[in-house]
């Protein structure tokens, strides 16, 4: 089976793009089957979600680019053991994209981060003194992986709830709690403390 080279994807198309039309699901027999045009349908709905995912995880756009690569290699090997739980298909792609982007962080004994130049995030009611920035790529750090991945998919990857705890293997309920605490921790994280507004 052979998928098109993909074109170069600039940071702008990437992390700031805005929410679509959710992808087409592609026929689950014609992908067990392994049909080109079926995966060529797979990859150019998800290459840049998987993309966009991983370059907020790893903020390294050729290592973002190799992983999303290595979502479809590892999804076309496992197609044939999947079931289907309910989940949209592209629950089990951000599965394996968690894994490998995972396994790319701890290879490199890096802190994931995120590049913060395109997007633009709800800031109302936040101190007006926040560096954007700076300080959203600070907060990321700041949080657990778990926190990390559920900022990811949900507001750079434009996942939803459901789809969210697919991927990460939770409930809707799990994710909710996780979704609240990561947003607190993050808003503290980027917010200013009295002593530095002082200055």
């Amino acid at each position: 089976m052979e998928i098109e080279p993909t074109k170069v994807l600039s940071l702008a198309d990437t992390v700031a793009a805005q929410p679509g039309a959710p992808a087409a699901e592609v026929d689950l027999g014609r992908l067990k089957a392994l049909e080109p045009a079926a995966w060529q349908q797979l990859f150019d709905s998800y290459f840049k979600k998987m993309y966009s995912f991983a370059y907020a995880r790893t903020g390294d756009p050729q290592l973002a680019e190799d992983i999303a690569s290595e979502v479809f290699a590892g999804a076309a090997k496992g197609i044939a053991s999947y079931k289907p739980t309910g989940a949209p298909l592209s629950a089990w792609l951000y599965r394996i994209a968690r894994n490998i982007t995972a396994d790319a962080l701890d290879s490199r004994r890096r802190k994931p981060t995120v590049s913060v130049d395109e997007i633009e995030i709800e800031t109302s009611g936040w101190d007006a003194q926040v560096d954007l920035q700076g300080d959203l790529r600070q907060g990321m750090t700041a949080l657990t992986k778990e926190q990390q991945e559920v900022i990811t998919l949900r507001f750079f990857s434009d996942c939803s709830l459901a789809e969210t705890a697919a991927a990460m293997n939770k409930s809707v309920d799990a994710i909710k709690v996780l979704q609240f605490r990561a947003l607190g921790a993050l808003r503290r994280a980027m917010t200013p403390s009295t002593k530095e507004r002082r200055r």
